[in-house]
């Protein structure tokens, strides 16, 4: 995370206080497993189904650590890639459906950063990749048509191509979030 980010600062609105959490459980989490010396507790420890879990996480990871023992600092590598991407895919999908099912809908769907959400959503939901074209096979955006949201833009030229962790990650659905909470503390506060 950048170093510049002030977390306390940071507060989603509550409807999507999932997704915060979610994303906060998911970032603490595989940084407290990257602690050897959390790990050594766990495997000290008399449960043999939680010391099997952890055995399994660090061979599908591929959790090395490697510890410096002059100043006690460690430095661990692992392989999270498709963990992000399925943290990204559920982050996406249910920002879209907790926004579906607002009372903020009205208010947030006529945004560009709405639909493309809908189409990173619509990706997530199906096999990872974009689709731009309805049943019939006609595009769903015209020929030169963006559809924008932070330096990102989705045009046809995306079609069938990888959304999770090629185009977005994980980390983008979070602010994506952040920004629609910001639009409706806006509109809120214009009542």
């Amino acid at each position: 995370m950048n170093e510049g980010i002030r977390i306390d600062n940071i507060k989603l609105h509550p409807i999507f206080e999932d997704i915060e959490s979610i994303f906060w459980f998911f970032i603490l989490a595989n940084n407290t497993l990257a602690n050897p010396e959390t790990r050594n507790i766990i495997k000290k420890g008399n449960d043999p189904v939680i010391i099997s879990m952890l055995e399994k996480y660090e061979n599908n990871v591929g959790l090395k650590t490697k510890i410096n023992n002059r100043n006690n600092r460690y430095n661990s590598k692992a392989n999270i890639k498709k963990e992000t991407i399925v943290i990204g895919k559920t982050m996406a999908i249910l920002t879209y459906d907790y926004i579906l099912l607002s009372e903020y809908f009205s208010i947030l769907s006529p945004l560009e950063e709405f639909k493309f959400l809908k189409f990173i959503r619509n990706g997530a939901a199906h096999c990872n990749k974009f689709n731009l074209k309805d049943e019939k096979g006609n595009w769903k955006l015209s020929e030169r048509e963006l559809i924008s949201w932070n330096e990102k833009n989705i045009d046809r030229g995306l079609h069938k191509t990888t959304v999770f962790n090629n185009f977005v990650f994980f980390g983008d659905m979070f602010l994506l979030a952040n920004f629609f909470s910001e639009k409706i503390k806006e509109f809120n506060g214009s009542k």
